[in-house]
């Protein structure tokens, strides 16, 4: 009996132990992560899938855009969707995919349960997504904001009489920098259901701004050189961070940023940001916690903390990219998409 009562708070103890060092890994500490121990089983293959643009996460899914057609994956059927465009870029923040033509005027907006298909009078310049949210930039004699929620209805517009150098979508908002067309000078504004609600003058030290991010309660910027990050008023400077080149959000989580060979993460519970410079990848795709680097035939995982948790390599011929999408990761192969799906 003494024996039992013992390896029963053996357990509880270990038990205890493990609980508090994964705990751990909430603020940047990772001794162990329960990803380590994971697997992925294949379950699915998806035949003759050739001369696609590109694959996209989704909420409970995957958008496979296509030149001539959009397909979304969900479960094991995937559904086709006819277009005439090509030439498409993409981006997906996990939950909401788009699809558009820099300098068209048709914009899809992809969900796992419908696609929405806009033509709009100006041509499209850019589209962000984020929390479901998607804003476009249109831009020909005049620019227009316009930004759609997870519904794809219009929450709120705005005419932009400067030029737009970059914006990105905050929490119930849009922040935009842009340049005075008559003096050059460069200004930050904020954009929700009353349209332009703050602009301010910004000094010349960002006059070489070439990008701009919102993460959470702050603003980084990319000025050829550096991220910086600032707060939300881009007065006190937070940190900077050398990135090799031009960063851009990962696909399938906006608070993560890479760029040919870096890797920039933001950890919510320590209110903090962390850097990681790796060998070069040529491409990235992330979840809400964790990212997938695929480097030729080599995929990567890493948590958010930016510590590899597996290494997987993929010996079938044709091999392009990994797709994370939730617990799911398909691999993208040129005329071909296997999936697989987390098993403990």
């Amino acid at each position: 009996m003494r024996f039992l009562k013992f390896v029963y708070k053996l357990i509880v103890v270990a038990a205890l132990i493990i609980a508090f060092v994964l705990s751990l890994n909430l603020f940047g500490i990772e001794f162990l992560n329960p990803y380590m121990f994971m697997k992925y089983e294949y379950t699915k293959t998806y035949p003759n899938i050739r001369y696609f643009e590109d694959v996209l996460p989704l909420k409970g899914g995957a958008a496979v855009i296509f030149r001539g057609k959009i397909g979304i994956l969900k479960g094991d059927t995937i559904k086709w969707t006819k277009i005439a465009y090509q030439n498409h870029k993409g981006y997906s923040d996990g939950q909401v995919a788009v699809a558009f033509v820099e300098g068209g005027k048709y914009l899809h907006i992809i969900t796992v349960s419908e696609q929405k298909d806009i033509v709009y009078p100006e041509t499209i310049k850019d589209v962000k997504v984020k929390d479901g949210k998607v804003c476009v930039l249109l831009s020909n004699k005049e620019n227009y904001l316009i930004t759609y929620d997870s519904n794809q209805n219009i929450i709120y517009s705005a005419k932009i009489n400067e030029n737009v150098i970059d914006f990105d979508i905050g929490n119930n908002f849009v922040v935009a920098i842009v340049k005075s067309i008559s003096n050059g000078d460069l200004a930050i504004s904020f954009i929700d259901k009353r349209g332009v609600f703050m602009s301010k003058i910004l000094p010349s030290t960002f006059l070489n701004v070439k990008k701009l991010f919102v993460i959470q309660n702050y603003i980084a910027v990319w000025d050829g050189k550096k991220l910086i990050v600032y707060d939300m008023q881009l007065t006190r400077k937070i940190k900077s961070f050398n990135f090799s080149s031009t960063p851009k959000h990962v696909v399938g989580n906006p608070e993560v940023l890479v760029s040919s060979k870096d890797i920039l993460s933001y950890n919510r519970y320590t209110d903090s940001f962390l850097f990681k410079r790796l060998s070069p990848f040529d491409w990235a795709v992330a979840t809400s916690d964790k990212i997938a680097l695929t480097k030729g035939n080599q995929v990567e995982i890493y948590s958010l903390n930016l510590n590899r948790l597996k290494h997987l390599k993929v010996n079938s011929f044709g091999f392009e990219k990994a797709v994370l999408s939730q617990d799911k990761l398909y691999y993208i192969f040129n005329d071909r998409i296997e999936c697989y799906k987390e098993r403990w």
